[in-house]
Parts: C-alpha cells; structure tokens; sequence
C-alpha cells in the first residue's frame, strides 16, 4: 500500500471517528492420489444485518453459493451498522486484513472512493445489470465509473395501525400523504379518544434529504456534488425548514414521541408494534418485520407513502441503502470470487426473495416480473405501495441524490439540530448554527484533496 494511501485511510478513520489445505481424504497418503484438489478461495463478506432473519438469509446465500461454486467459500460476517463497518474496514486495509466484500451506505460514496481503497467494477460486471433501476446504478456512478454493486435500496413509508385508527372512529379512510394532513388526523384521532402519542419516527437526516428531494430542492451545491465537489450545504433552506417546524409542532402538541436515540429505526418500530402510536414512519426495509410482528400482536397494518409538505411536486425518492464494493487490494482470485459472489446475490431470484423477506426494493424488473408472476405486488398491497413510490421518481439533480466526502459527519450535525429544536430551540437559528458547521466540515474534507 503506497503512502498515499495510507494517509488517507488514516484521515478516514479520523473523520468518521470511527494458507493453502489439501483436500486428501482420510485414511488416503498424498502419493495415492491422482491428483491434488486445491483449496477453495476463502472470502469475507461484510454486511450490516445482525439481525436474525436477514443475518439467516445471507448465511443461507453463501451456503448456496458454495454448493453451485465449491472453489468459493464466502463467511459473512456481520456489523451492528454502515459506520462500524467502515471503521473496521479502513482500520483492516491498513493491516493488510481487508474482506473480499463490504457493504457500503450510498452515504459513503465519495468517501469510499476518495480513500483508493476500492476499484470499480469491470464493465463486464456492469453489463450484467441491464436490467437494473438506472436512477439506482447511477447514484453509485462517480467519474463514469460504477464502483458500488447495488443491494439494498428503501425509501420511507408511512405505517398506521389500522385498530386504533377504527376505535377512533377514522377507519376506512385514505392514509395522509402530507404532513398537514398527518397533523389533522392525529388531532382527529385525540378528540376520538385515543390517549398518548400519535406518531413517531427516528431522529435521522435521512428523512429530511428526502423531504428536500420530493420538494425538487438540493442538499449541496456543485448540482448536489454530480457536477463538481460540493463546497456548502443547503441547510438553511424552506426545504429542510419546513418539515423541521412541522416536527416541532407536533412535538408541542403532543402528537410526536422520540425514542431518545439518533437512528433508532428499531426503536420507533417496537413502539408502534406495542400499539403505543398509531402511526410510524421508517424505512420500506421493514415492512416485512411490521407485517409479521402487528400479525403476532392482532392488528392489522396499513402501508402509505411517505408524506410531504402540502404543495410539494413529489419529484421522487433519493437511493437510500447501500452497495457491495470490493477492495482494490485483494489477491485478483479473491476478487473475482467476490464478484461472482455479488453478483450471484444480486440475482433476480435472489433480489425476490431479499425483497418478501425484508421489503427492500427489488432493484431489477426482472425481479419485479416474477414478483407479479407469483402474484405478489398486487395494488394496495403493502410492498406494492413502496415499490411504486420508488419507481415514481423523476429524474433531476434533486432526486440524484448528494454526493460528498463528508455526509456522515454533516449528518450527524443536522442530527444534533434536530435534538435541540425537539428541546425547545427555534428552528430557523437551529439551522443556521447547523449549516454554518456542516461547510466548515465540508471545507476541511475538501481541503485534503
């Protein structure tokens, strides 16, 4: 690894503060066999689901992989987050120790790139996803080279429990798909007696990228990083302030409850699956745990789209979720085996199942055809509304979504905005603090290059 490198893997960390086997056969000497069988290539994958139905599902791919590949042998492992594993990936390539594959956040695009420690696909890879969302594949296309394998895409959605929303008389209505009408109907559902919060949804910036997006605004400028490096954030702007002063009035009114954590997508869920609010807002990634758990509990679960500001154009979903990169420093065997692993899980068939599983977005409409031949994404379904919602959008330097060195650290500022205006703080001084932070991180980052 030369010393470029090495520096800036060591930046990376700072930034995010974060022998060959024979196969003879027992009881057999090595000068009665024919011929020796030689070792399978042993990769590391690794991936962000700890979880037991998703950790389950991957362990049960690579099993599956080895037994149509047996000179492969892919071991998952699995990080509690996408930070984590980037932290342990950078601290691993700079011992000499990196996995085959990692699971990448379309946050960390820029950053993986700018560290040299990835290399792009090969255009015969690429020419294997012909099928694929464009708007998805392009979002990991920097310098027209496409570096991250796409895997896991959601967007948020809008989950309601559908006993309460009858107890308060609000049964068999159409879902709000504007926060406006969200507060209506929390209002309705207090004079209908129901006691306690309304909603709740994490503390994450990633709904508020996706509220500027919808609203055709820019998260940073440089046409959101695609045209040239962003040099600033867009913090300030109506299109992050409004749903901020939305929040901030639901919060006042007693209609939104937060977990206390910082992305607690796990938190909000239990929340509403114990019945404590009648509406969540998180990832389509979880549809297949909402679906499953309101069944165990005896409710029934309405999926909607995620609301927006009144009046908005509803331009689209930006790519959320993450991508599969391979190390640039890897044996050529093993990236190759890691390549074919990818792609092997990025499948059609395989896109199908992830999707019943988890309610991540089937990426290829070839997945999509033989969801519908099964007779899954029928109007009105669950994850039929997610898909939709997705493949509505409409192409613009918006909903490309951004693309910097620095957007985990920028996130974890707009994070703090939020708290302190869910404190109490006034919203438009909150922003300007925030945004005023977030360029000079983005300066900082942009500064070493």
């Amino acid at each position: 690894m030369n010393g470029c490198c090495r520096q800036l893997i060591g930046r990376w960390v700072t930034l995010l503060g974060v022998a060959c086997i024979g196969a003879a056969g027992a009881g057999k000497s090595a000068s009665a066999q024919s011929a020796a069988v030689p070792a399978p290539t042993r990769i590391e994958f690794w991936h962000i689901f700890p979880d037991a139905p998703r950790q389950g599902w991957i362990r049960e791919r690579a099993a599956a992989f080895h037994r149509l590949r047996p000179d492969v042998l892919v071991r998952p492992v699995a990080y509690a987050n996408y930070p984590q594993a980037f932290q342990a990936l950078a601290t691993a390539a700079r011992t000499g120790k990196a996995p085959a594959l990692v699971q990448i956040s379309e946050a960390g695009t820029q950053l993986a790139v700018d560290s040299m420690l990835f290399r792009p696909l090969p255009r015969a890879a690429a020419a294997k996803l012909g099928d694929y969302l464009p708007a998805v594949l392009n979002y990991y296309r920097v310098g027209g080279q496409l570096y991250g394998l796409p895997f896991n895409t959601s967007s948020p959605v809008l989950y309601a429990n559908n006993s309460l929303l009858k107890k308060a008389g609000l049964g068999g209505r159409p879902l709000p798909d504007t926060l406006e009408l969200l507060t209506q109907t929390c209002g309705a559902l207090k004079r209908g007696g129901s006691a306690g919060p309304c909603m709740t949804f994490p503390v994450d910036a990633w709904y508020f990228e996706q509220w500027s997006a919808q609203q055709g605004a820019l998260w940073v400028d440089g046409s959101n990083g695609r045209q040239s490096r962003a040099t600033r954030t867009f913090l300030m702007g109506e299109a992050v302030a409004r749903p901020l002063r939305w929040l901030s009035a639901m919060q006042r009114a007693g209609y939104y409850v937060n977990t206390g954590k910082i992305e607690d997508n796990a938190g909000a869920t239990q929340l509403f699956l114990k019945g404590r609010v009648a509406f969540l807002m998180t990832s389509s990634s979880r549809i297949g745990q909402v679906l499953a758990g309101s069944r165990q509990r005896g409710f029934a679960v309405q999926v909607g789209r995620m609301p927006v500001p009144q009046g908005s154009p509803r331009q689209g979903m930006v790519v959320g979720g993450s991508s599969l990169w391979i190390p640039r420093e890897i044996t050529p065997r093993s990236a190759a085996a890691a390549q074919d692993f990818a792609l092997y899980l990025t499948g059609t068939a395989n896109l199908v199942s992830w999707h019943r599983l988890s309610g991540y977005d089937p990426l290829r409409q070839s997945s999509v055809n033989l969801l519908r031949r099964q007779g899954w994404l029928q109007p009105g379904q669950a994850h039929t509304v997610a898909v939709d919602q997705f493949r509505s959008t409409r192409a613009s330097p918006a909903t490309a979504g951004a693309l910097f060195g620095s957007f985990y650290e920028v996130r974890a500022v707009l994070h703090a905005a939020i708290e302190r205006v869910l404190a109490g703080a006034e919203v438009a001084a909150s922003l300007q603090a925030a945004q005023t932070r977030a360029d000079q991180i983005i300066r900082a980052y942009n500064a070493r290059f």
